[in-house]
């Protein structure tokens, strides 16, 4: 790591938002898989949840610098949070691939019913934990303002499952294109149709609990109140404004809510063939679907970069004013 082990770069919000949104991808597939059957969700969809749960862990393992010794982190799971989240993240892939294998009709073990089900349940589980650890892990931080308290928990959830909700629908439309060639599921209808309505209540739920949780920030203590000022009315407050709030949350609930509108609306000015057979292929859907996935990404660089100010220690302040500044006349003879 470039800074000491004192700030957290891009990385960490790149592991969280892939991370998140796979363990999301995974309870998606879990819970179609127990009330659809295999099948139910696209091929695509089922391969890439496990896929970004492993990109996730292989950039915490680079942010945090010496891979070599990256197996440390699974030796004390009984102690350490990071390591019982690496241990579920392990078993979030193992599950969330085992899963996947089901969709593929022509394998051996993909009549056994009571095996896919056991899988799609432990998809469940370790998928849910791994959609909220980047939460429970940041709320741990006592000295980060932002972060500490439960409150940033069930926000980076609920990003994680919209993102998730987000990529299965673009994972379906991309599956339904290369499915009649290759032979491959694009995923269950009555899922597919689901989709949209799930990430609208998810981006509502985003809008109202994202306002409670800057206002209780703001009332909290001197440290929590300096920190939130960041996001309003301070360096942060454009990027929330047009990054976050309409551009990854108010303009895709707009897309998916009123896609029959904005059809009507752009068929109305526009007379088109072209343009009529683009937006009935659920072209409005998959910008939706990408602008929530936007979105996502804008929150979480937004959240780690916003706890790179941390509490001072009793005392620390004092010491670090001790330490040499590298000007002075003895360490200038040193050299």
């Amino acid at each position: 790591m470039k800074h000491k082990h004192e700030t957290w770069g891009w990385m960490l919000a790149f592991d969280f938002f892939f991370a998140g949104m796979g363990g999301g991808m995974l309870v998606i597939s879990g819970v179609s898989s127990l009330l659809y059957g295999a099948g139910s969700v696209s091929w695509l969809a089922g391969f890439l949840g496990p896929c970004c749960v492993g990109l996730g862990a292989l950039l915490l393992i680079m942010e945090l610098g010496r891979p070599s010794k990256a197996l440390r982190v699974f030796l004390m799971p009984h102690k350490s949070l990071i390591s019982k989240g690496a241990w579920t993240m392990t078993l979030a892939i193992g599950a969330g691939a085992i899963l996947t294998t089901f969709e593929f009709a022509s394998l051996p073990w993909a009549g056994f019913e009571p095996v896919r089900i056991f899988f799609a349940l432990c998809a469940i589980v370790f998928g849910f934990f791994v959609a909220s650890y980047p939460g429970v892990l940041l709320g741990n931080n006592k000295a980060r303002p932002f972060w500490s308290g439960p409150g940033i928990v069930p926000l980076f959830l609920l990003s994680s499952l919209t993102t998730a909700a987000a990529a299965h629908i673009l994972c379906d439309l991309i599956a339904g294109l290369i499915a009649p060639s290759a032979n491959l599921a694009a995923g269950e209808p009555a899922v597919f149709d689901l989709l949209p309505p799930v990430v609208s209540a998810l981006l509502v739920l985003q809008l109202i609990l994202w306002p409670c949780y800057l206002f209780v920030k703001l009332k909290a203590t001197d440290h929590e109140l300096k920190a939130a000022k960041i996001w309003v009315g301070g360096k942060y407050t454009w990027i929330v404004i047009i990054g976050f709030a309409f551009l990854g949350l108010i303009l895709p609930l707009g897309i998916l809510l009123f896609e029959r509108c904005i059809i009507d609306f752009i068929e109305y000015f526009i007379k088109s063939d072209f343009i009529h057979d683009a937006l009935e292929g659920s072209i409005l859907q998959a910008a939706g679907a990408l602008l929530a996935l936007l979105g996502g990404l804008i929150m979480r660089n937004l959240v780690v970069y916003s706890g790179q100010s941390r509490t001072l220690l009793p005392g620390e302040e004092k010491y670090r004013s001790r330490l040499p500044h590298g000007t002075e006349a003895f360490l200038a003879k040193l050299k």
